[in-house]
Protein backbone atom coordinates (compact mmCIF):
# COMPACT_ATOMS: atom_id res chain seq x y z
CA UNK A 1 0.00 0.00 0.00
CA UNK A 2 1.30 3.43 -0.88
CA UNK A 3 1.70 6.74 1.43
CA UNK A 4 -1.29 8.25 -0.13
CA UNK A 5 -3.67 5.03 -0.34
CA UNK A 6 -1.89 4.52 3.62
CA UNK A 7 -3.52 7.95 4.27
CA UNK A 8 -6.89 7.72 2.63
CA UNK A 9 -7.46 4.68 4.80
CA UNK A 10 -6.31 6.03 8.10
CA UNK A 11 -8.56 8.77 7.04
CA UNK A 12 -11.51 6.78 6.09
CA UNK A 13 -11.14 5.22 9.88
CA UNK A 14 -10.77 8.57 11.63
CA UNK A 15 -13.72 9.53 9.97
CA UNK A 16 -16.14 6.56 11.38
CA UNK A 17 -16.54 5.39 7.64
CA UNK A 18 -17.95 1.82 7.31
CA UNK A 19 -15.25 -1.26 6.25
CA UNK A 20 -15.89 -1.48 2.98
CA UNK A 21 -14.65 2.24 2.44
CA UNK A 22 -11.49 0.99 3.81
CA UNK A 23 -10.97 -2.20 2.85
CA UNK A 24 -11.41 -1.82 -0.91
CA UNK A 25 -8.82 0.40 -1.63
CA UNK A 26 -7.01 -1.27 -4.75
CA UNK A 27 -3.55 -2.16 -4.86
CA UNK A 28 -3.04 -1.08 -8.52
CA UNK A 29 -1.03 2.07 -9.33
CA UNK A 30 -2.23 5.84 -10.19
CA UNK A 31 -1.35 5.33 -13.98
CA UNK A 32 -2.94 4.58 -17.58
CA UNK A 33 -2.21 0.84 -17.00
CA UNK A 34 -5.60 0.12 -15.23
CA UNK A 35 -7.61 -1.69 -17.87
CA UNK A 36 -11.70 -0.60 -18.12
CA UNK A 37 -12.19 -4.84 -17.58
CA UNK A 38 -10.17 -4.42 -14.46
CA UNK A 39 -12.13 -1.68 -13.37
CA UNK A 40 -14.92 -3.46 -14.06
CA UNK A 41 -13.67 -6.28 -12.26
CA UNK A 42 -12.74 -4.01 -9.07
CA UNK A 43 -15.95 -2.16 -8.48
CA UNK A 44 -18.18 -5.65 -9.03
CA UNK A 45 -15.93 -6.16 -6.02
CA UNK A 46 -17.68 -3.70 -4.08
CA UNK A 47 -21.07 -3.46 -5.55
CA UNK A 48 -21.13 -7.40 -4.63
CA UNK A 49 -21.20 -6.88 -0.94
CA UNK A 50 -23.26 -3.61 -1.12
CA UNK A 51 -26.07 -4.89 -3.02
CA UNK A 52 -26.21 -8.17 -0.27
CA UNK A 53 -25.88 -5.23 2.56
CA UNK A 54 -29.06 -3.05 0.26
CA UNK A 55 -30.86 -6.46 -0.18
CA UNK A 56 -30.47 -7.00 3.55
CA UNK A 57 -32.00 -3.71 4.57
CA UNK A 58 -34.60 -3.79 1.90
CA UNK A 59 -35.59 -6.93 3.53
CA UNK A 60 -35.64 -6.03 7.32
CA UNK A 61 -37.73 -3.12 6.03
CA UNK A 62 -37.59 0.25 8.20
CA UNK A 63 -39.61 2.15 10.84
CA UNK A 64 -40.81 5.42 8.85
CA UNK A 65 -37.86 6.65 7.04
CA UNK A 66 -38.29 5.99 3.19
CA UNK A 67 -35.52 4.00 2.15
CA UNK A 68 -32.35 5.38 -0.42
CA UNK A 69 -28.76 5.10 -1.53
CA UNK A 70 -27.24 7.73 -2.91
CA UNK A 71 -24.94 7.49 -5.93
CA UNK A 72 -21.84 9.63 -7.69
CA UNK A 73 -22.08 9.84 -10.83
CA UNK A 74 -18.92 10.17 -12.84
CA UNK A 75 -16.97 6.71 -12.59
CA UNK A 76 -19.30 5.49 -10.41
CA UNK A 77 -22.66 5.54 -11.82
CA UNK A 78 -21.31 6.37 -15.09
CA UNK A 79 -18.31 4.98 -17.15
CA UNK A 80 -16.71 8.76 -17.62
CA UNK A 81 -13.12 7.49 -17.43
CA UNK A 82 -13.06 4.59 -20.21
CA UNK A 83 -15.99 5.52 -22.57
CA UNK A 84 -16.24 8.51 -24.39
CA UNK A 85 -19.29 9.99 -26.31
CA UNK A 86 -22.83 10.69 -25.13
CA UNK A 87 -24.29 8.92 -23.83
CA UNK A 88 -21.75 8.32 -21.44
CA UNK A 89 -22.10 4.34 -20.59
CA UNK A 90 -23.64 2.99 -17.25
CA UNK A 91 -21.41 1.15 -14.95
CA UNK A 92 -23.05 -1.94 -15.32
CA UNK A 93 -22.07 -3.52 -11.84
CA UNK A 94 -23.11 -0.07 -10.45
CA UNK A 95 -26.72 0.34 -12.44
CA UNK A 96 -27.66 -3.62 -11.74
CA UNK A 97 -27.25 -2.65 -8.50
CA UNK A 98 -29.93 0.63 -8.69
CA UNK A 99 -32.10 -1.33 -10.39
CA UNK A 100 -32.62 -4.05 -7.71
CA UNK A 101 -32.59 -1.63 -5.41
CA UNK A 102 -35.02 0.49 -7.13
CA UNK A 103 -37.31 -2.73 -7.52
CA UNK A 104 -37.58 -3.37 -3.98
CA UNK A 105 -38.69 0.19 -3.25
CA UNK A 106 -35.50 2.05 -2.60
CA UNK A 107 -35.46 5.36 -3.72
CA UNK A 108 -32.29 6.25 -6.06
CA UNK A 109 -31.03 9.39 -5.73
CA UNK A 110 -27.64 11.10 -7.61
CA UNK A 111 -25.15 13.71 -6.12
CA UNK A 112 -22.68 15.14 -7.90
CA UNK A 113 -20.01 17.74 -8.00
CA UNK A 114 -21.08 18.63 -11.93
CA UNK A 115 -23.05 21.75 -12.55
CA UNK A 116 -26.52 22.69 -12.68
CA UNK A 117 -25.81 23.86 -16.23
CA UNK A 118 -26.18 20.34 -17.59
CA UNK A 119 -28.82 19.00 -15.33
CA UNK A 120 -31.10 18.09 -18.31
CA UNK A 121 -28.31 16.65 -20.02
CA UNK A 122 -27.37 14.68 -16.98
CA UNK A 123 -30.60 13.36 -16.25
CA UNK A 124 -31.06 12.05 -19.84
CA UNK A 125 -27.78 10.32 -19.81
CA UNK A 126 -28.62 8.81 -16.45
CA UNK A 127 -32.34 7.39 -17.66
CA UNK A 128 -31.32 6.34 -21.12
CA UNK A 129 -28.49 3.75 -19.68
CA UNK A 130 -31.04 2.25 -17.40
CA UNK A 131 -31.25 4.15 -14.06
CA UNK A 132 -33.97 5.96 -12.43
CA UNK A 133 -33.27 9.42 -10.95
CA UNK A 134 -35.63 10.16 -7.99
CA UNK A 135 -33.46 12.83 -7.20
CA UNK A 136 -30.73 14.58 -8.52
CA UNK A 137 -28.37 17.15 -7.22
CA UNK A 138 -25.91 19.08 -8.38
CA UNK A 139 -24.04 22.22 -7.99
CA UNK A 140 -24.92 25.73 -8.79
CA UNK A 141 -22.47 28.10 -9.72
CA UNK A 142 -21.76 30.03 -6.28
CA UNK A 143 -21.43 26.70 -5.10
CA UNK A 144 -18.48 25.62 -7.07
CA UNK A 145 -16.80 28.64 -5.99
CA UNK A 146 -17.65 28.96 -2.92
CA UNK A 147 -17.80 25.41 -1.11
CA UNK A 148 -16.05 22.40 -1.07
CA UNK A 149 -16.94 19.27 -2.89
CA UNK A 150 -17.00 16.94 0.56
CA UNK A 151 -19.15 19.89 2.24
CA UNK A 152 -21.39 20.05 -0.70
CA UNK A 153 -22.08 16.21 -0.76
CA UNK A 154 -22.75 15.98 2.63
CA UNK A 155 -25.41 18.91 2.66
CA UNK A 156 -27.19 17.28 -0.25
CA UNK A 157 -27.56 13.89 1.77
CA UNK A 158 -28.43 15.98 4.93
CA UNK A 159 -31.38 17.77 3.06
CA UNK A 160 -32.30 13.88 1.82
CA UNK A 161 -33.05 13.00 4.85
CA UNK A 162 -34.47 15.72 5.89
CA UNK A 163 -37.01 14.72 3.04
CA UNK A 164 -38.05 11.82 5.13
CA UNK A 165 -35.43 9.06 3.42
CA UNK A 166 -32.71 6.75 5.40
CA UNK A 167 -29.79 6.58 3.28
CA UNK A 168 -28.80 2.89 3.73
CA UNK A 169 -25.86 3.14 1.26
CA UNK A 170 -23.65 5.71 -0.13
CA UNK A 171 -21.87 5.06 -3.22
CA UNK A 172 -18.94 6.70 -4.81
CA UNK A 173 -15.41 6.65 -5.79
CA UNK A 174 -13.74 9.63 -4.11
CA UNK A 175 -13.30 10.19 -0.73
CA UNK A 176 -15.08 13.46 -1.04
CA UNK A 177 -18.11 11.20 -2.23
CA UNK A 178 -18.22 9.56 1.47
CA UNK A 179 -17.23 11.81 4.33
CA UNK A 180 -19.58 13.96 6.32
CA UNK A 181 -22.10 11.73 7.62
CA UNK A 182 -25.93 11.03 6.42
CA UNK A 183 -25.58 7.40 5.13
CA UNK A 184 -25.83 3.98 6.93
CA UNK A 185 -22.90 2.68 5.40
CA UNK A 186 -20.77 3.42 2.52
CA UNK A 187 -19.04 1.88 -0.37
CA UNK A 188 -15.75 3.43 -1.82
CA UNK A 189 -14.91 2.49 -5.71
CA UNK A 190 -12.03 2.69 -6.70
CA UNK A 191 -10.37 5.59 -8.16
CA UNK A 192 -6.75 4.20 -8.25
CA UNK A 193 -5.31 7.29 -6.36
CA UNK A 194 -6.64 9.91 -8.26
CA UNK A 195 -6.47 8.36 -11.82
CA UNK A 196 -10.37 8.40 -11.67
CA UNK A 197 -11.56 11.56 -10.21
Amino acid sequence: MNRLTARRAAVAVAAGLALPFAAVLPAHAADSTVTEAQWLSDVAAVTGPAQSYIDDRAAAGTSGAKPAIVLDIDNTALASHFESGYPTPATAPVLALAQDAHAKGISVFFVSARTNLIDLTTRYNLTQVGYTVDGLYTRALGEIIGESVADFKTAQRKTIEANGYDIVANIGNNTTDLTGGYADTTYKLPDYDGLLD
